[in-house]
């Protein structure tokens, strides 16, 4: 790794270094003259941090971050060479693993940055891999090492985490969770989702996103979907269509290791997809995450609302602040004349909202043409659905959030 990948040195043969300069090779001014207005005494020139050098070079690379990291790759320590050859420039790149995952996609970033240069017309990224304990310490420089929760979930972290709950399935819950998630990353807040739904995990397939994440030195990286959005979801570490058969202990055990092992790179916010009701898995989240706001989900309907309501004071129970309600299958928009049509009738989302003294966040619609395929889940942007979640989105965002202060 010293010696970039110990194949550099041997190709170029010397050391692109310049000779000091020896004390005897001074010039000696001739007898009877000074020599002091023959030396410029000028400072040398700084080499520039923004133009074709290698400290240009390295300047630059701070805006290529590590796509399962969220970091430039020169705080990382990824850098491990510049070389610069007339308009040709190769860089070296040293991995977390040889198999890596995103190797294209930093080759592209790389290539298109430094070709904005004035002067660069061909770049090569040569890539390497991390020693053993390069990448041990890059891991527990991000991850603090073994821990109850990653500094995500802590109560000092900035990173808010917005727990979607419903008493019952098929009310929309997840799919009210991926939609939030992008609409927050529209408004310009990092995001991430954690699919705590352990026995119905639809986030992998919403997204279109079902490979297993890359894991490095025992930390799981979240996986990005092709819309740009960060989850993690244990359907990603079973084979599609299989059942997760597990009792409650195992279940909760698997939910503590996403919330310990994962690498959340504190985010501006957590999107969590809770299982529906008031089982185990609720409770472990409400007490391993006592920060955590739940959003509510209903449909209209009466039935709907009266158990959204008991899942809403399961989190009141376990001192979870409500963070709002959203109506999802709200009404339909006809399109003939635009009036709203409230198909499934009812007023669902106020009687959620009126027994848990919350408030309405947004009326989700519905779109006739919706698609349910795989990969399909997000909203259009300028569709009704999408802008229902824009507001939703803005009023969580202004929602001021009090700290616990710790009393030491």
């Amino acid at each position: 790794m010293v010696d970039w990948f110990r194949r550099r040195d041997s190709k170029n043969g010397s050391s692109r270094a310049e000779p000091a300069a020896r004390e005897e090779d001074v010039s000696v001014a001739p007898e009877g003259e000074t020599a002091e207005h023959l030396i410029d005494r000028t400072p040398p020139a700084p080499e520039p941090a923004d133009g074709f050098s290698e400290a240009g070079i390295r300047e630059a690379l701070r805006d290529v971050r590590d796509p399962e990291i969220g970091r430039d790759v020169v705080s990382l320590n990824m850098v491990r060479g510049v070389e610069i050859q007339g308009s040709a420039v190769t860089v070296g790149i040293a991995l977390t693993t040889a198999g890596c995952p995103m190797k294209a996609r930093i080759t592209g970033d790389v290539r298109d940055r430094l070709m904005e240069i004035e002067g660069v017309e061909s770049v090569e990224v040569d890539f390497g891999v991390m020693t053993d304990a390069d990448r041990q310490n890059l891991m527990t420089s991000l991850h603090g090492g073994p821990s109850e929760l990653a500094p995500a979930f802590k109560d000092e972290s900035k990173t808010r985490i917005i727990a979607v709950v419903s008493g019952k399935g098929g009310v929309g819950k997840s799919t009210v969770a991926v939609n939030l998630a992008a609409a927050l990353d529209r408004a310009g807040h990092s995001v991430e989702i954690l699919d705590a739904d352990v026995h119905g995990s639809s986030i992998p397939v919403m997204l279109g996103a079902t490979e297993k994440p890359n894991v490095v030195g025992g930390v799981i990286f979240p996986i990005e979907s092709a819309s740009g959005l960060k989850f993690i979801s244990m359907g990603n570490f079973v084979n599609e269509g299989q059942a997760i058969i597990w009792r409650a202990p195992i279940v909760n055990k698997a939910l503590t290791q996403l919330m310990r092992d994962v690498y959340w790179d504190e985010p501006d916010f957590i999107i969590v997809d809770m299982p529906p009701g008031t089982g185990d898995v609720a409770l472990t989240v409400a007490q391993m995450i006592p920060k955590a706001e739940a959003l509510v989900v209903t449909t209209p309907q009466a039935d709907a609302a009266r158990v959204a309501v008991k899942a809403g004071k399961m989190a009141v129970q376990a001192h979870l602040k409500v963070a709002g309600v959203v109506e999802n299958m709200s009404y339909a928009e006809c399109p003939c004349c635009g009036e709203q049509l409230k198909i499934f009738g009812g007023d669902g989302g106020d009687r959620v909202a009126g027994e848990l003294d919350a408030k309405v966040m947004g009326c989700i619609p519905i779109l006739p043409d919706a698609s349910g395929e795989p990969g399909h889940a997000l909203f259009p942007e300028a569709s009704a659905p999408a802008r229902a979640f824009d507001e939703i989105a803005r009023g969580i965002a202004q929602k001021k959030v009090r700290r616990r202060i710790k009393v030491l």
